[in-house]
């Protein structure tokens, strides 16, 4: 009886792993999924076997919560980490994603201030030899995992230069004097969200929006420089704030689906009515984490 009853047990558990193997292999189109991380951003992109995480949100249990339901338990690597802007709702999570995840790349611009959260990511970057480059407009990234035919690329729309010596404050390398003298010259530039990543994929003939923090006056430059084309999925920009997504530039880009990654009864009013009001006039269908939880996009 017990030889059937452990026989029993033994043919459930092989069962039960095969088919948490079969639900978490890679589908055939690249999806994107954007993390509920409450008031921060937090995005995944995978293809295949090629996995992009775009920010890491506030909350390190929130952001691991969705690697872990998103990412195959078998798969450890992420091909490239995008931090956006070193605000704490951008940052903060990505300490623990280096920490458990094996990154083959982390890029980020020059939208760097000083914070305990800061500190603590060059930290678990230096321990788990994380090397950050510095991208700027008109860089085109391609991402491939190692073992996978599948590939990601983005093309970096802002911000329009980065000083590269801003990004070396990401290296313990640098000595914590000019660490700070940089980080101080950087806050002087101005609106930090105004410094953020802008990003567009290309998919399956499929246009995606990727703003981060990213307010007016960078949608006014890329209104003036840029041929946008018709975006079909939006990250709408500063979680709905009302000094982003400017009418001029929405009816230019005409999203069909714009997704907005804020918080439940956040104190900052996001997203705000003007923001949406703005949406529904070009037509875009609104989906947000703080109604809709966890946002899943086939590609």
């Amino acid at each position: 009886m017990k030889k059937k009853t452990y026989f029993a047990y033994l043919v459930g558990l092989v069962v039960g792993l095969c088919i948490m193997v079969v639900s978490q292999l890679p589908g055939t189109h690249a999806k994107m999924v954007m993390c509920d991380v409450g008031q921060g951003d937090a995005i995944l992109i995978i293809k295949g076997k090629t996995q992009v995480l775009i920010d890491g949100g506030p909350s390190s249990e929130k952001i691991l919560s969705c690697l872990e339901q998103y990412v195959p338990f078998y798969d450890r690597t992420i091909e490239l980490i995008v931090l956006t802007n070193t605000d704490f709702d951008h940052m903060n999570g990505l300490s623990a994603v280096v920490d458990r995840y094996q990154v083959i790349h982390f890029v980020t611009a020059d939208g760097v201030h000083s914070s305990a959260g800061l500190d603590k990511l060059i930290k678990k970057l230096a321990i788990n030899k994380v090397i950050v480059g510095a991208v700027e407009r008109g860089d085109r990234i391609v991402v491939q995992a190692k073992q996978g035919l599948d590939k990601l690329e983005f093309s970096v729309l802002w911000p329009p230069d980065t000083i590269e010596q801003y990004v070396l404050v990401f290296s313990d390398q640098m000595q914590s004097v000019e660490r700070e003298q940089i980080l101080g010259a950087s806050a002087k530039r101005g609106d930090l969200n105004e410094r953020s990543v802008v990003l567009q994929l290309l998919e399956d003939n499929k246009y995606v929006l990727l703003t981060g923090d990213a307010g007016d006056q960078a949608e006014k430059w890329l209104v003036a420089h840029d041929s946008l084309p018709m975006v079909d999925i939006l990250k709408v920009g500063h979680h709905g704030s009302k000094y982003a997504s400017t009418q001029e530039f929405l009816e230019i880009i005409r999203p069909e689906i714009a997704v907005i990654s804020v918080g439940e009864k956040n104190t900052y009013g996001h997203p705000t009515t003007e923001t949406l009001d703005r949406l529904s006039k070009v037509g875009a269908t609104v989906k947000r984490t703080d109604q809709d939880g966890t946002i899943v996009l086939e590609l």
